[in-house]
């Protein structure tokens, strides 16, 4: 910006403030922040159309993945929503789709043959974990590693069920796959951990690109986004918007904003 603009900016800056930086325009401001939320790929979770995941899966991925048959895994899959519409776009994709909740599990495994369904919550370790639920909806989209996030976000008592836990990098072992084309990741405020379990497969440059969540959740699991650009050093980062792309810089103002967002990172040779 040049110092022409720059000095126009802060007069307007300043010109605002002294008119409207009062409690009286209060539900004013409040309302023009709620509306540059959405028009900044925050809060829009309405549907799939308005979160940006149809765009991303309609628009964006077929030029980014370009095996005819890719590997993805979608961790937090539930009911297999957002795997089917994947398989809509890529007929021959080979689909891994994790779901840890026993009785979410049942109607995944049923979705489609061609999914394969794991039984599984992935993170950092092996072994088993308990995973909360709301009590008012047993199978919730809300199903979280961290109780705060149904005691505190969702106002219902929290009903605790052990899951077992492995890691994406004894999955990829084990399911001899030599690169996840595409990683989605929607486990209620724990993708930081998902993705610190698949460290050798980031660091062989085995993972194409990464799909996730970041929102209030994080606020409970105290991740910041600042942590998943650190993880992912190589990736560039973009919040989706209804039918684009918002690139994102380093400046925490843009990107430490704890409201629902879904973050799409690119390798930066992509």
């Amino acid at each position: 910006m040049s110092a022409a603009n720059q000095t126009a900016l802060q007069l307007v800056i300043g010109l605002y403030r002294f008119l409207f930086a009062r409690e009286f325009f209060y539900p004013l401001n409040k309302l023009l922040f709620a509306l540059s939320a959405r028009g900044l790929g925050l809060l829009n979770f309405e549907d799939e159309r308005a979160s940006g995941e149809s765009h991303l899966i309609r628009r964006v991925l077929p030029r980014l993945i370009r095996r005819e048959e890719p590997v993805v895994f979608d961790v937090g899959a539930n009911v297999g929503s957002y795997a089917a519409a994947v398989l809509d776009r890529f007929p021959r994709a080979r689909v891994h789709a994790f779901e840890p909740h026993p009785a979410t599990f049942i109607t995944l495994e049923r979705r489609d043959s061609r999914i394969v369904a794991h039984r599984l919550a992935l993170g950092e370790t092996r072994g088993t974990v308990t995973l909360y639920d709301r009590n008012d909806c047993a199978g919730s989209q809300q199903a979280s590693i961290y109780g705060e996030v149904i005691s505190e976000l969702y106002h219902q008592d929290p009903l605790p069920v052990e899951v077992p836990i492995d890691t994406i990098d004894n999955v990829v072992a084990q399911q001899q796959v030599d690169f996840v084309d595409f990683l989605k990741i929607d486990t209620e405020g724990h993708e930081l951990a998902v993705l610190k379990g698949a460290s050798q497969t980031l660091a062989c440059g085995k993972i194409g690109c990464i799909h996730f969540e970041f929102n209030e959740m994080n606020v409970v699991s105290r991740v910041f986004f600042r942590d998943f650009r650190m993880l992912l050093a190589g990736y560039k980062f973009f919040r989706l918007l209804p039918s684009g792309l918002l690139r994102l810089g380093e400046n925490p103002l843009q990107t430490e904003l704890f409201a629902y967002q879904n973050i799409l990172a690119v390798k930066a040779d992509s």
